[in-house]
Parts: structure tokens; C-alpha cells; sequence
């Protein structure tokens, strides 16, 4: 007989004055605790001891990796971009013939016009009683205009105009026409005359003036839809409930939180470079009416010479684009709608897009509208100049300067940045190695070799206005080039503007290394130099030609590519870097905090397969904000070995080969590349921060070649600052110092990123190949 007290179990002896038992041996069954853990053998002891151990350590059991298909949208079914409702009848916009006489509404008055340019701009309309019309036929330029008329004129002058009499009796009037205006200058006889105009610029003043009654109207609408909301002022608004209003009531969308308007394009007193005062316009503004139906993101096909810089000095942004547009899929991925198809198209159909961007680490659904700074010649910034329909060269560029808050802020940057921030995956620059290969080293052209066999995106850029190099080598660059610009202009190139590397291709025979690039702005004819498209080496060497052009191409075609030997990259560039982007990975994010210098997440990894991996440790851009300085971060890799956790590797300039070296790194991310092993189990993933006195927000990305879950296990640990980690000691025991925590985690998908709380990186997406565990 047993009894429980207090959680223990307690042997009782039966009392013998109630009753007379047989004297005969009976079975007994006696509980005892836990007896399936008692070992019966010293393989059992051994046994228990090492799930102590592994216990300890933090190792856990992992189910196998299973063979599974990545999450995909099928364009074809669901013509998610209505790519195929598309009338091809006109390729370009650009070829087509325009319809109308002015770039504007046209005179307010009727007459006999004339045009005072060549190219329009400003006309002149006598009308029935002979008075003289000037009509401004611009949208940002003012017209001042000076007329003399012979001595036996008689004139009346008209409103605004500045009449005077010269010394010999000749009279001049004056006059300025702001944009749309029809303003009289004279009637009465004209005996004679001679016209001298100019155009100019508007001045600030003016621009303000004319274009704030523009954008008043898209305020004024977004007040309208204030009040139908019962909401108090403009500035209380959210997105969603405007785009629910425009959906509901079919207007089209308005964006509250980045409204058109200038305070979207340079906030006063935050923003250091300052841009004018522009009008905001709609596609209706510059496409053709007949052409309206035609607009589309895409029109079917995404191409690098769509992507045409505007009037901001964002060349690093549009150098970013061209190159993520070498990847069809890439730029669509973008532009998804995050929850299906059918709400993208009722959207777009209603002027609302939306844009998903990594922003400091952790992807954002960005919605945006149609409204651009421009006039109804075309968009001002960043577009496809080529036709105009395709709208998502204007659209990622406002995006992106949504995210940082005006236009004004994303007006100079890297463009290594702005491919993280499309593609999520981490960026390598060259500054150390390509200055170690301007000296003579070899080992970055092979890096260059393995960067194209991986099928990453790599970019070199041009130098700056104040960037100086020396003599360039024979047969490239002029060297009677004087500065930098010549040099660029000679081969067809922008400055400071990135260009992709197509293909990196070595000679052993000839001991020869070629690149070839893209030139997005060209045609590829106008590098002369070695290799150019007319270089007479390529009949001399076909086995060279017949690798760089394997599709039997003609080299001299012009595709807006060209090859050029390796010297003369060095000596035609100034730098460059890659973007380690991977197909069909699943990208994962984490939030975490450093509390003076110590990391609040850490991660916890077993795995029961080898897992490739990146992982990217970002903190807050700090264009963003004046307070915002960039901390000196590494991340730190440790696997078990015997009774301690050994460090393993760090993060170091290049991406693909970590360190085993502390080196802090003053940047916005930090990454390394990885592959979990079995015999590692567990890992330990830290992120550090150099100065121990800060306290900031971190995003630890996590990029795996299978599904979290799949034969990896993530958990997210503290670890007591008392640890001899944080003392930088190779060796550590985590013994009685890891905590799990809860936090925030997200799942890129193809669509909305899932946003989820807890204390183990799950992926619920596992649930449909069965492998899900709970």
C-alpha cells in the first residue's frame, strides 16, 4: 500500500488486527519514481549522462531534412501584373507621334498664333481686334519677354506690362508669362518690331506659389475623405482605413502618410539637400488618354535600359535598379500584393501599389500612389523614359523614399545598400581587395571568377567628380584625359554610377581575364579600347570569341554590353561590390536589443543535416535620423566541442570567408556566410556591439537553403552577460547561463511577410508537406 505526500512516494505497512492473511508469497506492485529512467546498464549510465550533458549545452534532437519545393506564385495562371491583357500594337510609348499641338491646355484666347521659339514653349496671338496675346506653354519656366516697336507705333499696354519709350522714340514693352498663362501685351497699331525672350527658371518663390495650388487639390481631396471618416484632420488618418474608403467608394488613392506634396520631397530643417518645390501629377497627367489602359507596372518584360535617372542625384539608386532588373523575378517579387492577385489588380485599378523593401533589417509592405513629382511632359525623377506606361522604375524609387521619409534623403548613398534592401541578402565591398589589385594581386580576379560561377549580382562603379586616379594603362582610357569625366565620357560611362558584371571569363592560354558588363545608358560600341565591339582581336583569338559568344552572337552587336580586359577595368573603375543573392532561400528575421553592449536574442541552432546559411545582423540606418551613429558590430559564431562552446568564426569584410579575428565593423549590416553541421550541434549565433555603453535595436537575419524546421532547429536564447563570450575568450560553458526568450520573428513569403511572437523560429508552411512539428 502507497500514499502521496507532498509529491513524494511513501512505503506503508498493512495493519494485522483487521484482518488474517494466507501465509503464501503474493506479487506486490510497488510504485516507485520514474521507473523507465532508471538505468539497467552501464551503456544506460553512459547514456544518461551525455542527454545531461547535451542538455546542459543546449543540444537537441532534430527529425530529418526532407526534399521539399519552395513556396512560388504561378504567373502564369494568376497574371498577377495583367501582363497579358496588353495591346503590343505600340512597343514605346516614345515612338508614338504626338496628337497635340501644346504640351498644355493651350492660349485662352483665339487668333492667328505664332510661335515665338522654335520648339514652342511660347507663343504669340493676334487676335480679331489686332491686340497682342503671349501664351506659356511650360510648366516650369517664366517667360520674360521684351518687345521694340518702331517710333510711329501707337500702343496701349496691357496688365503687368512694363511699357517705356527709348531716346529715339522706339517703344519697348516688357513682360513676364509664368507657366499656363495667356497674357495681353499690346493693342493698338504696330508699325514695326523686333522681339528679344528668354526662358528662365522659376524662381523658389514662384514654384511655391504655383505648385502648392496644384498639390492643395490631392490635401483638399485627402480632408474630404478626413471628414467622410469622421476622422479628426488629415494627419490623423491611417492607410488602411483610406485605402478601405477608396476601395469601397471606387476614387482613387491617396496616400496620407508620404501625401504629394513637398514636405514628400524635402523636410525643412531635417534635410541637407535641398530640392524646389515640384507639382505632383497622376500617369493621366502624361500618358495619352487613349494610352490610359495601357499602363501597367511591367508591360511583360523588365529590362536594365528602362531604368532612367531623373533630376536628383540618386545615381547609386538607379545603378541599384538596373542591376536587380537583370532578374525578372527579383523586380515582380517586389512589387506582389501581400495578400492575392485579386486585391492587387482591384488596387492598381484604383491607383494603390504595393512596394516590400527590407528596411533596417526587417521587410515592410510599403503602400504608396500613383502621384509623382513631374509635369505632364513625364515624371521628374527616376523613370522609363522609353514608355512612360511602365510605372515601376518611378514607383520603386518613391518607395524608397517613403521608407527614409522624402526624397530629398535618398539623394546620394551606396548602391550596394539599395540591393540588400531589394533582395534581402547580404553585400561584400571591394575597397580593401580591389585596392590590393590595382597593386598587382591576382587573388581578387579570382574572387571576381567565383562571384560569377555563384550568379551573383556584382557592380563596379565609376569614380566622382573629386575622385582622383593614376596614369591609365595602355590601351584603355585616354590617358591626354585631363579628369575623370573625359576619361568616362571616352568609354561611354556616367560617373559615379554602378555597372553590373555580366561574365567574368580567364584565359589560361592567353593568360587573358575579360569582363563583361552591362551599360544600361549605351550601347555597348562605345568602349574602343581592347576588346571593344570592333577590336580586331576577336578574329585573331575565336576560341576566345567562341566562349565570350557561345550562342555564335556577333560581337559587334550592340546590346548595350561590352568586354573589357582586366587592366583596363582597374584602371576605368575605382571599387565595386557584390550582393550575395541565392534562388529559392528562406529568409527569416529576428528582433533583438543591445542593452549596454549585450545582445537580449541569441540564437540557438541543432541541426540533423548540413544547412547553408547567411546571416545578416542590421541595425538602423543612420540617414534616417540625426541621432542615429553606426555602432562597431560582428557576429560571432560558436559550436560545442567536449565540455565548452569553442568560437568558430566571426564576421569579416567578405562575406563568403569569416574570420577568426574580432573585427568590428563600422556599417550598417554586418553578414557571414555559414554551413551548420551535425557534429557542431549546438551552435551558438551572438551578435556583438564593440562600445558596451550602447543601447539600440538589431535585426539578426537568417537566410537558409531549406524551410526553419526542416532538419534545423532555431531557438531563440539569453545568455547571462557574465558569460566569458562577451569576454572575448575563445572557449565558454553555457552552462546555467541561457535563458529562452520570446520575441518578434518574420517569414519573407512571396506575399505579406508573416510576423510571428515566440520563443522558437517556426514556419507554419511545413504543415503542408506534413513535417510540421508543434
Amino acid at each position: 500500500m502507497t500514499t502521496e505526500n507532498d509529491g513524494c512516494y511513501l512505503l506503508l505497512f498493512p495493519s494485522t488486527s483487521e484482518a488474517i492473511y494466507e501465509d503464501e508469497m503474493r506479487a506486490v506492485s510497488v510504485a516507485t519514481p520514474l521507473p523507465d529512467l532508471l538505468p539497467r546498464s552501464f551503456d544506460e549510465i553512459e547514456s544518461m549522462r551525455k542527454m545531461r550533458k547535451d542538455a546542459e549545452s543546449g543540444k537537441k534532437y532534430v527529425p530529418p531534412r526532407h526534399d521539399l519545393p519552395p513556396p512560388y506564385v504561378n504567373d502564369d495562371e494568376c497574371d498577377e501584373f495583367e501582363d497579358a491583357t496588353i495591346d503590343n500594337s505600340l512597343e514605346n510609348l516614345s515612338s508614338m507621334t504626338p496628337s497635340r499641338k501644346y504640351q498644355l491646355s493651350g492660349p485662352s484666347v483665339e487668333g492667328e498664333v505664332s510661335s515665338v521659339f522654335e520648339n514652342g514653349m511660347l507663343y504669340k496671338v493676334i487676335v480679331e481686334d489686332g491686340s497682342w496675346y503671349l501664351y506659356n506653354d511650360t510648366e516650369k519656366y517664366e517667360m520674360h519677354v521684351r518687345f521694340r516697336f518702331g517710333s510711329r507705333s501707337e500702343l496701349q499696354p496691357g496688365e503687368r506690362v512694363e511699357m517705356f519709350v527709348k531716346s529715339n522714340k522706339e517703344l519697348e514693352a516688357f513682360l513676364i508669362v509664368y507657366p499656363h498663362e495667356t497674357m495681353k501685351l499690346i493693342s493698338g497699331k504696330v508699325n514695326g518690331f523686333k522681339c528679344m525672350a528668354k526662358a528662365l527658371p522659376l524662381s523658389d518663390e514662384k514654384r511655391t506659389e504655383l505648385f502648392s495650388s496644384i498639390n492643395n487639390e490631392a490635401l483638399n481631396e485627402l480632408s474630404l475623405i478626413a471628414k467622410e471618416l469622421d476622422v479628426d484632420g488629415v494627419q490623423a488618418l491611417e492607410e488602411g482605413q483610406v485605402l478601405h474608403y477608396c476601395v469601397e467608394n471606387e476614387v482613387p488613392y491617396i496616400d496620407c502618410s508620404f501625401p504629394p506634396c513637398d514636405v514628400s520631397l524635402c523636410r525643412q530643417d531635417i534635410d541637407k539637400y535641398k530640392l524646389r518645390s515640384l507639382p505632383w501629377v497622376r500617369p493621366d497627367a502624361f500618358i495619352p488618354p487613349e494610352q490610359l489602359k495601357e499602363v501597367r507596372l511591367f508591360r511583360r518584360t523588365i529590362l536594365p535600359s528602362q531604368v532612367t535617372q531623373g533630376d536628383i542625384g540618386d545615381s547609386y539608386l538607379i545603378s541599384a535598379m538596373a542591376s536587380l532588373a537583370e532578374s525578372r523575378d527579383r523586380v515582380r517579387d517586389i512589387f506582389r500584393h501581400p495578400v492575392s492577385a485579386g486585391h492587387g489588380k482591384v488596387e492598381r485599378a484604383l491607383s494603390a501599389y504595393w512596394v516590400t523593401l527590407n528596411y533596417n533589417g526587417w521587410w515592410c509592405p510599403v503602400l504608396i500612389d500613383d502621384y509623382l513629382p513631374g509635369y505632364r511632359e513625364g515624371p521628374e525623377f527616376a523613370r522609363c523614359a522609353v514608355d512612360m506606361r511602365r510605372m515601376w522604375v518611378g514607383l520603386l524609387e518613391k518607395a524608397y523614399a517613403k521608407v527614409h521619409h522624402s526624397y530629398s534623403n535618398i539623394a546620394s548613398g551606396d548602391p550596394l545598400e539599395p540591393l540588400q534592401d531589394f533582395t534581402g541578402f547580404p553585400i561584400t565591398r571591394f575597397d580593401v581587395f580591389w585596392e590590393e589589385a590595382v597593386k598587382g594581386d591576382d587573388e581578387f580576379f579570382k574572387r571576381m571568377v567565383i562571384y560569377d560561377k555563384k550568379d551573383f549580382i556584382t557592380m563596379l562603379y565609376t569614380p566622382r567628380n573629386d575622385d582622383s586616379q593614376g596614369q591609365p594603362a595602355h590601351g584603355s582610357i585616354n590617358g591626354a584625359a585631363t579628369n575623370v569625366e573625359n576619361r568616362c565620357n571616352e568609354v561611354g560611362l556616367r560617373l559615379h554610377c554602378g555597372y553590373t558584371v555580366l561574365r567574368v571569363r580567364y584565359f589560361e592560354d592567353f593568360d587573358l581575364r575579360l569582363l563583361q558588363f552591362r551599360n544600361p545608358w549605351g550601347t555597348g560600341e562605345e568602349w574602343t579600347g581592347s576588346w571593344g565591339k570592333k577590336d580586331k582581336r576577336w578574329d585573331k583569338y575565336p576560341s576566345v570569341k567562341a566562349r565570350c559568344f557561345p550562342d555564335g552572337m556577333d560581337a559587334t552587336e550592340p546590346d548595350n554590353t561590352f568586354w573589357m580586359e582586366w587592366r583596363d577595368v582597374l584602371t576605368t573603375f575605382v571599387g565595386g561590390g557584390v550582393c550575395h543573392v541565392k534562388r529559392n532561400w528562406y529568409d527569416y528575421r529576428i528582433r533583438g536589443d543591445f542593452n549596454d553592449g549585450y545582445p537580449t536574442v541569441c540564437l540557438g541552432i541543432n541541426v540533423s543535416d548540413p544547412v547553408d546559411a547567411y546571416i545578416v545582423l542590421s541595425q538602423e540606418d543612420e540617414r534616417d535620423g540625426d541621432d542615429l551613429e553606426y555602432a562597431a558590430m560582428l557576429i560571432s559564431v560558436s559550436r560545442h566541442g567536449g565540455k565548452h562552446e569553442k568560437m568558430d568564426c566571426t564576421s569579416s569584410l567578405d562575406v563568403e570567408m569569416p574570420g577568426c579575428e574580432l573585427k568590428f565593423n563600422f556599417a550598417r549590416d554586418v553578414a557571414m556566410r555559414y554551413t551548420f553541421e551535425p557534429e557542431g550541434n549546438p551552435y551558438f549565433v551572438i551578435p556583438r556591439v564593440h562600445d558596451n555603453s550602447i543601447s539600440k535595436p538589431y535585426v539578426l537575419g537568417l537566410l537558409l537553403d531549406t524551410y526553419a524546421g526542416n532538419g534545423i532547429r532555431v531557438e531563440f536564447k539569453g545568455i547571462d552577460r557574465e558569460c566569458r563570450v562577451f569576454q572575448n575568450m575563445p572557449t565558454f560553458s553555457v552552462k546555467g547561463m541561457t535563458r529562452d526568450v520570446s520575441t518578434e520573428y518574420q517569414i519573407r513569403n512571396p506575399r505579406q511577410p508573416s510576423e510571428c511572437v515566440g520563443a522558437e523560429l517556426k514556419d507554419e508552411r511545413l504543415k503542408e508537406f506534413g513535417v510540421y512539428e508543434d
